[in-house]
């Protein structure tokens, strides 16, 4: 691989996006080929595969290369509608058994910022190591030595065992830098965003805060707040266009037309944006810091399931929306273990089950009267809107159980 590397980020702060462009690695459980084979002239495979390879970017014939790669994907169970898929904190690394492939990938981000998920790793644990090792592949193009910076080549299928082998070489000598680069921007965020802050900063704007942080430390950023260059993209673009402008035809018009007036009927999501180039990672995260200071509406806070950071609009959210497992994300699981934990806690919650139980029993009874059933089926179905109302802040729990008190009669 050409140690060269430009990373570049463009900030919308209109839509709050940013356009990540880097070079990163993802997952593949078993060899596929994608976008016309794009993987199958660089599968690392035996020379057996590799002469079947030579011979379908040879051959002219287009019935007899077909026949060839269906041949290809006989031997190696290939599957064309699995995609390659970014690494997780979920993902234990070592364990999987498909292929990692690098290539130059450029990523719409709003809250799941990249800068968000470098503060949360532990390096002190081999896995989130090596999922900056590809993720944020950029770092160690210049860390490799000549043989592996050689064997690592962009759009090409590599076992996850060997990337893993590859990632070991450099764990030890690069943890420690790793580590202290991620406490850096660690401390600034702590300091803007009132994490463990015994300053009271509430009447400054984060922006106004982020120009206090340094002041009180000057030359943190130094080594790299400068490593980069600016351009200006001088035309108007969507970030999230459906069509790839090197697909566009002039006969396209009036699919254009229609896909316009349905993502924006307004004209208001157009932006031209401002890019930033850099060949430093930890600019690119300085870069992000800076950008989203600018957003007052916006806080980084440390989700209290997972205890990795996250980005929200919401100040008095706690908890993330990454997936945990199962499909339930921190949200989910945390708030079902915060009901779970007001509900053992709150005398009102248990008088007004109890009272529920007790009006049960009486209609189990009494299945003659209509009254008791009317008076059960009213007190359920008003209480669990109340109860409710009480969990998202509508009404407070003095009103609850003053209604509560009320019932038990």
């Amino acid at each position: 691989m050409n140690r060269n590397k430009d990373i570049k980020i463009s900030f919308d702060a209109t839509n709050f996006s940013q356009i990540f462009i880097h070079t990163s690695g993802a997952y593949l459980s078993k060899p596929i080929t994608p976008n016309n084979n794009k993987y199958l002239a660089n599968y690392k495979t035996s020379d057996e595969l590799k002469a079947l390879v030579l011979e379908i970017n040879n051959t002219s014939s287009k019935s007899k290369r077909e026949k060839l790669i269906k041949d290809f994907k006989a031997i190696l169970e290939i599957d064309s509608t699995i995609n390659a898929i970014p690494l997780t904190f979920n993902d234990n690394i070592e364990k999987l058994k498909g292929y990692i492939v690098f290539e130059s990938t450029s990523a719409i981000e709003n809250y799941d910022l990249s800068l968000l998920d470098f503060i949360s790793y532990n390096f002190d644990v081999f896995n989130d190591y090596l999922l900056f090792f590809i993720n944020f592949f950029d770092y160690f193009i210049d860390k490799l030595d000549d043989n592996d910076i050689k064997y690592i080549e962009l759009d090409t299928l590599y076992p996850v065992k060997e990337i893993v082998e590859v990632a070991k070489k450099y764990y030890e000598k690069e943890k420690n830098t790793l580590i202290y680069y991620q406490s850096i921007l660690k401390k600034c965020i702590h300091f803007i965003y009132c994490i463990d802050n015994p300053f009271d900063l509430s009447d400054l704007t984060l922006k106004q805060r982020f120009f206090l942080y340094n002041q009180l430390y000057q030359d943190t950023f130094k080594e790299f707040s400068h490593d980069f260059h600016t351009t200006d993209l001088l035309e108007y673009q969507y970030n999230n266009f459906p069509l790839k402008k090197e697909e566009i035809q002039l006969e396209d018009i009036y699919t254009l037309i229609s896909i316009i007036k349905e993502i924006d009927s307004t004209g208001r999501h157009l932006s031209n944006l401002h890019q930033f180039v850099t060949d430093n990672i930890f600019t690119s995260f300085y870069i992000t810091l800076f950008n989203i200071v600018a957003i007052n509406k916006l806080h980084i806070k440390i989700c209290g399931n997972c205890k990795r950071y996250f980005l929200t609009s919401k100040e008095n959210v706690s908890y993330c929306d990454r997936v945990i497992a199962e499909n339930q994300t921190c949200k989910d699981i945390g708030n079902k273990e915060y009901q779970k934990r007001k509900q053992e806690n709150d005398d009102t919650y248990h008088k007004y089950r109890t009272l529920g139980a007790r009006k049960q029993t009486r209609v189990t009874r009494n299945p003659e009267i209509d009254m008791y059933k009317k008076d059960l089926e009213q007190f359920r179905e008003i209480g669990k809107q109340m109860y409710k109302d009480v969990c998202d802040g509508k009404i407070s729990n003095e009103e609850f159980a003053k209604w509560v008190d009320e019932q038990d009669k």
